[in-house]
């Protein structure tokens, strides 16, 4: 399919064609021939020139491709350059602009290639993504943030959340730890990444948090994890400084967050709280001791547990109103 409209795309225009179901092509340049070509399955974009003796050297970039090719029905022998664009298509759509106005300029295939990607060398690199686990495990840990900002103020909840920080639980309160788990399963399984993120502090109570979200489909309430990092944002004043640098200790990156993170969620159930006692399905130091002759050798756990059927308790009152109410400890 054939696109004859103008060849600067807005950011939101060149989004459509990247989600489109077919390919597109679009002319970009008469001379020298220049055509774009956007491959919605593959997420990439290719440019095709007339074939010259001037290579281009891509062996570093891991997302870019170049081929020489005869292409059926059409005459002559083309280069393709082509850049994988997966949650990063106005910049690979930016580095393509660029070889086009150089090689309309005069300039070789090979130098207009490596000029542009020398202006673009940061875009293109492989930028850290949060893994699909992180993504949800933040969008829940920020709605019980939220919530927090509310109850006692944005000074103490944001003391409060240590998540970021890797600390044995996401949230250490005046009376109790919480650790929030985030599950996008219609069951309420859990991945548990160490044996001290359900170990109990001498002293203190312990809740795991288990919040279930979905994908939010046409609702109009759901959120995107960028959509709910500016939305807590906006509830601080004083704490947003720190609020950031949480953030950011975690690989967040505020200018990539768009493209890189579009799930939309919204909740499936009200989250609910569980009293981590002797009796609760967890596995700490301890327990491993317990079972093994050489617990020292272990140095490395990741389990995963389904509370689905287990009884929720009350939750403590500072996060009554998210969690649903439950069965009082002791009653």
């Amino acid at each position: 399919m054939d696109d004859e409209s103008n060849r600067v795309m807005t950011p939101e225009t060149l989004e459509q064609y990247v989600r489109a179901t077919v390919p597109t092509r679009h002319p970009l340049s008469e001379s020298p021939v220049c055509v774009l070509i956007i491959e919605p399955d593959s997420r990439r974009l290719k440019l095709r020139t007339p074939a010259t003796n001037s290579y281009p050297e891509l062996g570093s970039y891991d997302r870019l491709s170049f081929d020489v090719m005869e292409e059926p029905g059409e005459d002559g022998v083309w280069f393709e350059l082509g850049i994988d664009v997966d949650g990063m298509a106005y910049e690979g759509y930016s580095v393509i602009m660029s070889v086009v106005d150089q090689l309309e300029a005069g300039r070789p295939f090979r130098h207009s290639v490596e000029d542009a990607l020398a202006s673009f060398r940061e875009l293109l690199a492989k930028r850290r993504k949060l893994s699909e686990e992180q993504e949800t495990g933040l969008f829940g840990e920020l709605g019980l943030f939220a919530h927090l900002v509310g109850r006692i103020g944005e000074e103490a909840a944001t003391a409060a959340w240590l998540g970021p920080e890797h600390e044995e639980h996401d949230f250490v309160l005046p009376e109790f730890d919480a650790e929030v788990k985030t599950t996008t399963s219609e069951g309420r399984i859990h991945v548990i990444g160490s044996a001290t993120q359900l170990s109990r502090s001498p002293g203190r109570p312990l809740y795991l948090v288990s919040i279930q979200v979905t994908a939010a489909g046409a609702s109009t309430e759901g959120e995107t994890l960028p959509d709910r990092v500016r939305r807590v944002r906006g509830l601080l004043d004083r704490s947003r400084r720190l609020y950031d640098e949480r953030l950011r200790s975690i690989g967040w990156e505020p200018s990539a967050a768009e493209d890189l993170y579009t799930r939309r969620f919204i909740d499936r159930s009200v989250p609910r709280a569980y009293a981590v006692t002797d009796h609760f399905p967890a596995i700490d130091h301890e327990g491993i001791a317990s079972i093994i002759e050489r617990p020292e050798l272990v140095v490395g756990l990741v389990y995963r547990i389904d509370v689905t059927g287990l009884e929720a308790a009350e939750p403590p009152t500072v996060i009554e109103g998210f969690c649903e109410r439950g069965k009082r400890n002791g009653s």
